[in-house]
């Protein structure tokens, strides 16, 4: 079934943030196709995730039928020779996994037309460079246009504020799961303490690497907020062992002297959250806003409990559910509601 098959979309990597990102658009807009369960980016190299930390993170999620497909245009080193390395070391982890390779992009007649479309671009406006805007520009991809629109056929009333219903919307995309709109919950001026943080150019913080990494930071780069994540950091590490605590706790503790202002956002850990609100409570952060979607069965619902009984400022789920995607899917829709009031 469509729903049990992801794709991994394999892209080069880059020391540049935007670059990257255009990966990550392409992801998205496919996975909003729904015609997989799943769509992931990942990297060759300098950008994170890697090949194999998305793949392992796909089997994690339950895909056992994974196509992955090379977003190069040329069939050099990298299609051939690192791929097939990266494929069999694949193959020795996951040996129960059912692992396709497309052809890369290569050469297709449809190039050709945006190739055309690029020129004439440039010609119709008389131009002499690319097109600058002083925002991203926010107009949807038909395929996701068309997946808010069944959104909201399906979704029906709610008690939501409009940009509470924005995250929420955003957040079934993200997952395909209508539950969210039963069991997320928002603290009194959630929305606009975390726009009003992504607008001043805040911190974000995230519990691991792969929320970090499916943040939009493009979006982000229009107000100067930088992303961080230290769980994989050797201190880290070193702390976590001493102190017989989980890695993400550990960089959590970390992350204090980054949060002041800024937006928290845990989607993988629920002893992140636990070891956040406790710096908060102590008066050693002072994030803005937290995100603390934990997903599991062991002390998730606990720190979500105990994040939504809190006085702080918070945007939460009820329950098991919640996760990296929810994570990435709330901060993405603060960031995208914040490029809009930039526009009004």
């Amino acid at each position: 079934m469509s729903e049990r098959r992801a794709v991994l979309l394999l892209g080069h990597g880059s020391k540049l943030d935007e670059a990257n990102e255009t990966l990550r658009r392409v992801a998205s807009t496919l996975g909003g196709s729904g015609r997989w369960g799943a769509v992931q980016a990942a990297f060759l190299q300098m950008e994170r995730p890697d090949f194999q930390e998305a793949l392992s993170g796909l089997v994690n999620r339950g895909y056992s039928d994974i196509t992955v497909m090379p977003y190069f245009l040329y069939s050099g080193a990298h299609v051939t020779k690192d791929l097939p390395d990266e494929l069999n070391a694949a193959v020795d982890r996951h040996p129960g996994v059912r692992l396709k390779v497309t052809k890369n992009l290569g050469f297709h007649s449809k190039l050709i037309d945006v190739v055309v479309e690029r020129i004439e671009e440039l010609e119709g406006n008389g131009s002499t460079g690319p097109e600058t805007r002083p925002l991203e520009d926010l107009e949807q991809h038909p395929i996701e246009k068309e997946s808010f629109r069944l959104i909201d056929g399906e979704l029906g009333p709610t008690g939501f504020s409009p940009e509470e219903l924005g995250v929420v919307k955003r957040v079934i995309h993200s997952t395909a799961d209508f539950d969210f709109k039963d069991i997320i919950r928002f603290a009194p001026g959630a929305i606009e303490a975390g726009v009003g943080a992504v607008q001043r150019g805040c911190n974000i913080i995230t519990d691991v690497k792969m929320v970090e990494a499916g943040i939009s930071k493009r979006r982000l780069n229009i107000f100067g907020s930088k992303v961080y994540c230290f769980s994989s950091d050797e201190d880290v590490t070193r702390q976590a062992r001493v102190a017989g605590s989980t890695r993400t706790a550990a960089s959590i503790k970390k992350a204090a002297g980054y949060l002041d202002g800024g937006i928290a956002v845990v989607g993988n850990a629920p002893t992140a959250l636990v070891e956040l609100i406790k710096l908060v409570k102590s008066g050693k952060a002072r994030p803005a806003l937290i995100i603390g979607v934990p997903v599991g069965f062991v002390g998730a619902v606990e720190a979500k409990k105990e994040l939504a009984a809190s006085d702080l400022t918070y945007i939460t789920t009820v329950g098991r559910k919640g996760g990296s995607t929810v994570a990435v899917a709330v901060i993405n829709a603060l960031a995208i509601e914040a490029a809009k009031a930039e526009l009004r």
